[in-house]
C-alpha cells in the first residue's frame, strides 16, 4: 500500500548567484559608479570655471571702476586751491609700455611694462572741512581708498605737487608669486593726513595682465575729440597737448587663476572692441603659457568732468 508519508515535507534546496551573474553585477555596479565619477569630476569642473568667470568679472569691473573714479576726479578744482602754487602740469598724463613707472610731468619710465601695458598718472585735489582745508571731509578719495583733502596738511602746504594735493600713479607689475597686477602709488600720509613725506604703492586688482589707454585731444577746442592718441603719439601735437584732454579710453585683459578654464570664443570682425585705433586693439595676445586660462577683455571711455586749464587760459 502505497501513499504520501505523513509529516514528510519536501523542501527545494537553496541556490546562489552563478559567477556569470555575479560578473555581470559587478560590471554594471563599476559603470554606474564611473559615471556618477565623471558627473561629479564634470560639475566640479563647471562649477570652478563657474567661479573663475565670476572672479575675472568681479575683478574687471572693479579695475575699471578705480580708473574711471580717477580720471572723473582729475584736475578738480580746475585751478590750484587757495594758498598753492599754479603749475602747467596736466592732470592726466601717461606713458606707454610702461614698467616701474615714477612720479614726474609724465610717467618716467624704468623699463618695458609687464605685458606691454601703460600707466596713468592723475592729479587732483579733494575736498576739507570749511574751518580746517587740510582735514578732508570724506567726499573724495585716491586710489588708496583714503580721503583727499583740500590741500596737504602742514608745511607741505605750501608747496603741493603741481597745484594739486593728490598724485596717483597706476600700473601693472607683477607680484611676489609672479601674478600680475594693477597698483597704485599714491601720497604717504601721516595721522591720515597727507603730508607730503613720500609715496606710498599698493596692489589694487590681482590678474591684470595688461592695461592700454589712449586719449582723446581737443586741439580745436570744440568741446569734441579729434582723436583717440597713445601716449607716445601726444608730444607730436605739441607740448601743450597734454593740457587738451577731454576722455580716455581704457582696455583691460584681466585673467582667472585655474589653468585649463579657457572656452573657445569666435571673434567677429565687427567687434568693436578688436577695431584698429582703440586701446582694446592695442593688448597684445595672451601668453603661450597662460593660454588656457581665461581672459576677458574690459573696456570704457571716461568723459573727464574738469575742463582741462587750456580751455580757461592760453597754454
Amino acid at each position: 500500500m502505497s501513499g504520501p508519508i505523513d509529516g514528510l515535507i519536501l523542501r527545494s534546496r537553496p541556490r546562489g548567484f552563478s559567477l556569470v551573474e555575479l560578473m555581470v553585477g559587478m560590471t554594471l555596479g563599476l559603470i554606474a559608479s564611473a559615471a556618477a565619477g565623471a558627473a561629479f569630476l564634470n560639475a566640479h569642473a563647471a562649477y570652478l570655471a563657474a567661479t573663475d568667470r565670476m572672479l575675472i568679472e568681479e575683478r574687471g569691473q572693479r579695475a575699471l571702476a578705480i580708473l574711471s573714479t580717477l580720471l572723473r576726479q582729475s584736475g578738480w578744482p580746475g585751478e590750484p586751491a587757495s594758498g598753492m602754487a599754479g603749475s602747467t602740469l596736466p592732470a592726466v598724463s601717461g606713458a606707454d609700455n610702461c614698467g616701474q613707472p615714477a612720479v614726474a610731468a609724465v610717467p618716467a619710465c624704468a623699463r618695458a611694462g609687464v605685458g606691454q601695458s601703460d600707466a596713468l598718472l592723475v592729479r587732483f585735489s579733494g575736498s576739507g572741512l570749511p574751518t580746517a582745508p587740510a582735514q578732508p571731509d570724506d567726499t573724495m578719495t585716491d586710489c588708496s581708498g583714503y580721503p583727499v583733502a583740500g590741500s596737504p596738511a602742514g608745511a607741505a602746504g605750501t608747496a603741493a605737487s603741481a597745484g594739486y594735493v593728490a598724485e596717483n600713479l597706476l600700473y601693472v607689475a607683477a607680484g611676489a608669486d609672479g601674478v600680475p597686477q594693477l597698483l597704485c602709488r599714491y601720497p604717504a600720509r601721516r595721522n591720515g593726513l597727507i603730508d607730503g613725506s613720500g609715496w606710498t604703492s599698493g596692489a589694487l586688482v590681482r590678474g591684470v595682465e595688461s592695461l592700454q589707454l589712449r586719449y582723446a585731444l581737443d586741439l580745436d577746442q570744440d568741446g569734441r575729440p579729434e582723436r583717440f592718441e597713445t601716449a607716445s603719439a601726444i608730444p607730436a601735437a605739441g607740448d601743450a597737448a597734454w593740457q587738451r584732454l577731454v576722455a580716455v579710453q581704457i582696455a583691460l585683459a584681466v585673467r582667472g587663476d585655474r589653468p585649463g578654464s579657457a572656452t573657445p570664443v569666435r571673434s567677429s570682425a565687427t567687434d568693436t572692441l578688436s577695431l584698429p585705433g582703440t586701446a582694446a586693439a592695442d593688448l597684445p595676445p595672451a601668453a603661450p603659457a597662460r593660454a588656457s586660462t581665461t581672459r576677458r577683455v574690459f573696456a570704457a571711455t571716461v568723459r573727464l568732468r574738469n575742463a582741462p586749464r587750456c580751455q580757461e587760459t592760453l597754454c
